[in-house]
């Protein structure tokens, strides 16, 4: 059997990162790189990374030319959609980079399109790779903190005025009209909604009985950056998720397993997860597995299930759309921001935002119910 042919779409920026893995799977033998396609020329590192793939601007003459077996599509949100829809309507099989797609009416359509086309789609949720996620799935299923009373999700990053500047639908909730929900919860920590909705087995389309929202920025964009995300799941399981690009402190993000004897924590970019209960403390340590690897291995023996499979992801996809369809987030109180001038621009601080962020998931409380100065809680949003 030949090699698959891979298409890349979109090498700069986070794309670069897939150029280079590609490189070394087509070095191996184990895929051919059949083009690349961006509308950016490529500099010398990602001219040496392609060889003698072809580089192209324009999406149909790739596609045309590559004659793809898989599309692996690196791109702004608002793309995502259009090119995956090109690459099923090619034949080709689609690594499509989270989150999926910018709308639930898109996200249907491109359900749809796999299944007419017989072809598979894998999202790029690479914590949904770490074998740390069935290993705590298994364990928390045998009692080893007891009854699950719910789940917090942390996220406290730092990101200055760069970040924002760095492309024209950063920190967007619109472009040109079109859907972009470029905020802290759908991008940044889009894992962490992931990757909670994954140890709790709730990521069908119906997983979802309610959605809360509590939007906010600091910094002069759209989207938010500071936000807190309840959710009701048909399970009954509570999900907090709380996160910031405002932290005055960074910190690995993480998701809590709260049960009634301890609690599971999974440290989901270390592939770790540590265990707390009355027997003591233990950290553990995972492996994680490619998505495009697993996505190839899933071409040749289709009986193996893709480990992010679209239709696994349609909860995450109610949650993006919950964001889309919400008033727009709220500017954090100008007494609590601190503006800080740095090398690469200026950055944002909250002030006391670390300590809210980790109160939320906690006590899997909103931030409006566990400090008054932020907004009401905006009323659910069920289904």
């Amino acid at each position: 059997m030949s090699a698959p042919r891979v298409l890349l779409v979109g090498a700069h920026g986070h794309g670069r990162g897939h150029l280079q893995r590609l490189r070394r799977s087509a070095d191996a033998g184990r895929l051919e790189l059949a083009g690349v396609c961006d509308t950016t020329a490529p500099d010398p590192e990602l001219a040496a990374l392609s060889g003698t793939a072809p580089w192209t601007d324009d999406l149909d003459v790739a596609l045309r030319r590559a004659r793809p077996d898989v599309v692996v599509v690196v791109t702004p949100i608002p793309t995502h959609a259009p090119i995956g829809l090109a690459a099923l309507a090619a034949g080709a099989d689609l690594l499509l980079e989270k989150p999926p797609t910018a709308t639930w009416a898109e996200f249907q359509q491109l359900q749809r399109a796999a299944a007419a086309a017989g072809r598979s789609v894998q999202v790029g949720f690479q914590s949904l790779g770490s074998q740390a996620l069935p290993a705590v799935v298994a364990d928390v299923a045998a009692g080893r903190i007891g009854t699950l009373r719910g789940i917090g999700a942390t996220g406290t990053w730092q990101r200055g005025s760069g970040y924002w500047d760095r492309a024209p639908w950063a920190g967007r909730r619109t472009l040109d009209g079109r859907p972009v929900v470029d905020g802290a919860l759908t991008n940044p920590f889009a894992h962490a909604v992931a990757t909670a909705l994954r140890l709790d087995g709730s990521e069908d389309a119906d997983s979802l009985t309610s959605v809360e929202l509590e939007l906010h920025r600091a910094n002069p964009i759209e989207a938010d950056d500071t936000s807190c995300l309840r959710l009701r799941t048909a399970r009954g399981t509570t999900v907090v998720v709380a996160v910031t690009l405002c932290a005055a402190t960074a910190r690995e993000p993480a998701v809590v397993l709260h049960g009634s004897r301890g609690t599971a924590t999974v440290r989901y970019t270390r592939d770790e997860v540590t265990w707390s209960t009355p027997e003591g403390t233990a950290v553990e340590q995972h492996t994680r597995r490619d998505l495009l690897e697993d996505l190839l291995a899933h071409r040749e023996d289709p009986a193996a299930p893709l480990l992010v499979p679209l239709e696994r992801t349609a909860a995450f996809a109610t949650v993006l759309e919950a964001v889309r369809t919400a008033p727009d987030p709220r500017p954090v109180p100008p007494e609590l921001v601190e503006v800080l001038d740095e090398e690469d621009g200026q950055r944002r601080v909250v002030r006391g935002i670390d300590e809210l962020v980790a109160a939320a998931a906690q006590r899997l409380a909103t931030f409006s119910e566990l400090d008054p100065r932020w907004a009401p809680a905006a009323a659910p949003v069920t289904g």
